[in-house]
């Protein structure tokens, strides 16, 4: 039973203060823990002694469900401990890298409150502050010719693991997108030239965060709570009663059948590597890091199959390495057609010419998912076998595309692309979603979902010609 002690404060009011029992230490000491209750003046006589009685019972039943020792507990604190116990544990290198990149504004927003405090309310709040005009307040930054002149494709990856950034930011900084100034600043001092000659500043209009962005915010509070309520640090998760930011329509960029054409002859005079990695984002589409990750051991060229086994992924401070592909369903085994299979031949006979030229330099072994070391039969590398860097494709690409007069798009539209094409061709939704290693068909759907509307409308025009034709017949 809760120890109950009657306290006089200075200020002439009355506190009580609960002591519970939550063991012995190791030198056979009592250890317990305490809470302090002052009720209002207006209670008072019987109601005053119930009141306190219950306040007390609950904080004893608190410490027995291991609640109560963690009710003090600061949002920031959580989240060191989600980060540490969790996310680093159980996650994919990657998700900790993204949501170490959300988590300043929440711990400016909420950090300092006590988990156990945050309310709905507080959420929503946090949530319309990013909404709001002025919620990004740094300007953008752009490479000057003086910084790229410093960064030719070679160093690019060396410079980006020197400055602590990711590889799609050096992406960025290469092509002339804007970055943020903390970015620009390790560029800039990793690639050696002075900051107000390697970046000029410009003023973001608007300057608030849109609804995709915001609904980030919310899915990693959500996680958090989660975490909190299993942990039994608080005991529901006030995300789940929160409103999510309302999410903004993505637009999904994809080459149409006539260009898909052009693109595929334009590969005619481009290095063999680059031609063959662009087929298979258009011919399976394959994720960039599938593509980078594939080894030979993964193809059957008698089955005419490409498997997916793992992914290459760009970490600050650690470089590239091979993770697990992005969820279960994304570990798949698919069949490809001839022209695909002929064209992976004739790149294998193009690769062991290269490996033979290389001679000693080339990389004998690789390390793959989990660390597991094998021999080095990576599809696509570097001039010395070692893994490809996949930010040179999509450095590369853009300039591909300009270079041939072909609509600016992604590399990754290469993947809409593929998609298009097969929802086009009345291919079942669940089978599409399974070559492109969805975890739920609903995620294809929603992601292609002006696609299917165009297939049906396509498909009710082509029913309705053959019932005219069959009308036409019955009245013969």
């Amino acid at each position: 039973m809760a120890q109950i002690v009657k306290r006089k404060n200075e200020n002439g009011s009355t506190s009580y203060l609960f002591r519970v029992s939550t063991g012995y230490d190791r030198n056979g000491k009592q250890v317990t823990t305490s809470r302090t209750f002052t009720p209002p003046p207006t209670l008072t006589g019987r109601k005053l002694e119930k009141e306190v009685r219950r306040r007390a019972d609950e904080f004893e039943r608190e410490v027995h469900n291991g609640l109560a020792l963690d009710a003090d507990m600061k949002l920031d604190d959580l989240i060191d401990r989600w980060f540490s116990e969790y996310i680093d544990k159980k996650c994919k290198p990657k998700t900790g890298v993204e949501y170490r990149y959300l988590r300043p504004r929440i711990s400016a927003a909420l950090g300092h409150m006590r988990a156990s405090q945050i309310r709905p309310s507080h959420l929503m709040a946090f949530y319309s502050s990013l909404e709001e005009a002025g919620a990004r307040r740094d300007s953008v930054y752009l490479a000057t010719p003086a910084l790229l002149k410093e960064l030719p494709r070679g160093k690019r990856q060396e410079t980006a693991k020197a400055a602590g950034v990711g590889g799609r930011t050096m992406t960025c900084v290469c092509n002339g997108t804007p970055v943020s100034r903390a970015s620009a600043k390790k560029v800039a001092r990793a690639a050696g030239v002075i900051f107000s000659k390697a970046f000029t500043e410009q003023t973001k209009e608007g300057g608030k965060l849109n609804g995709n962005t915001v609904q980030h915010y919310h899915r990693m509070l959500s996680s958090v709570f989660t975490k909190a309520v299993q942990w039994g640090i608080v005991e529901d998760n006030p995300v789940k009663r929160a409103e999510p930011p309302k999410g903004e329509a993505v637009e999904v960029s994809y080459l149409e059948e006539a260009d898909a054409a052009r693109l595929l002859a334009a590969l005619h005079d481009v290095p063999p590597q680059y031609s063959a990695m662009v087929q298979l984002g258009l011919f399976t589409g394959m994720r960039r890091g599938e593509i980078c990750g594939l080894r030979l051991s993964d193809i059957d060229f008698n089955a005419s199959t490409i498997s997916v086994n793992r992914t290459v992924e760009y970490i600050p401070h650690e470089g590239l390495i091979f993770t697990a592909p992005k969820t279960k369903a994304s570990n798949r085994t698919f069949k490809v057609g001839a022209n695909c299979m002929d064209m992976l031949r004739e790149y294998q006979l193009y690769q062991k010419a290269e490996r033979l030229r290389v001679g000693s330099m080339w990389a004998r072994t690789v390390q793959v998912e989990n660390g597991k070391t094998v021999q080095n039969d990576l599809l696509f590398t570097s001039w010395d076998g070692t893994p490809f860097d996949l930010e040179r494709l999509t450095t590369w690409f853009p300039h591909f595309l300009r270079a041939h007069d072909l609509p600016a798009v992604h590399f990754h539209s290469l993947r809409h692309t593929y998609a298009s094409l097969m929802i086009a061709a009345h291919v079942p939704i669940t089978t599409v979603s399974g070559r492109l290693g969805h975890a739920q068909t609903s995620t294809t759907t929603d992601i292609y979902a002006g696609f299917i509307r165009t297939a049906d409308a396509a498909a009710s025009d082509a029913m309705e010609i053959v019932f005219d034709n069959i009308r036409e017949k019955s009245r013969a």
